[in-house]
């Protein structure tokens, strides 16, 4: 069955940066010992994915989205992705970005990229400054959960789904589609991606894909 979706990871797959919530703590001094150890809590299931990512969120409540925006705007695409989308859309697929990180980066990789579709979470801000306060659309470990309802609102079927990721947060994708592409795989996840990719640029995704369409 040929396909007609696209799932793609941002964060390290997309990105060259592997956390947009570590990067913006890191620029903005709050990673040592305060991000940090929140991630530490988490990891250590001393609090739950949402208690982590309020606290993140609170760190950055009253900075101007701007500020936070030009430090966004830092993060490189990985090489080869604007490549791979066209050719994905010269295929006649719809591409979607399924992302645990920060719909400011998301969003913005979304339209440099002419991605179709993005779920991510969200900032939330007021008056041009954040709040502290987020919306969380996409759990850590249950991305499945919205390539599952993406697909059910575009009528497709689990063997017509692609999806490209790099890292454990992927791996519920990834057993969500019919075929998995790992670029430069976590070897947490290299044993779950049916075509593991180790290289310097997205492109090298093209021929895979071109397969089965």
């Amino acid at each position: 069955m040929p396909i007609k979706i696209v799932f793609l990871d941002c964060d390290g797959t997309l990105t060259r940066v592997k956390s947009s919530w570590e990067y913006l703590h890191r620029r903005l001094n709050l990673w040592e010992g305060l991000a940090e150890e929140y991630e530490r809590l988490y990891l250590d299931g001393k609090i739950d994915y949402y208690e982590f990512c309020k606290r993140d969120a609170q760190l950055w409540a009253g900075i101007p989205v701007k500020e936070i925006m030009r430090i966004i705007e830092e993060i490189p695409l990985m090489p080869g992705a604007k490549e791979m989308v066209m050719a994905f859309k010269e295929m006649g697929l719809v591409t979607a970005i399924i992302s645990t990180g920060l719909s400011l980066l998301v969003n913005r990789v979304k339209d440099l990229l002419g991605i179709d579709y993005a779920e991510s979470n969200e900032l939330l801000s007021f008056d041009g400054a954040l709040t502290g306060e987020i919306r969380i659309k996409v759990e850590q470990n249950k991305k499945d959960k919205v390539v599952k309802k993406m697909l059910n609102e575009l009528a497709l079927r689990k063997e017509e789904a692609l999806a490209v990721g790099d890292g454990i947060g992927d791996l519920s994708m990834f057993e969500s589609v019919g075929v998995s592409i790992g670029f430069n795989p976590d070897k947490t996840v290299l044993k779950s991606v049916k075509y593991p990719i180790f290289g310097e640029t997205l492109e090298d995704v093209i021929p895979i894909v071109k397969r089965y369409v």
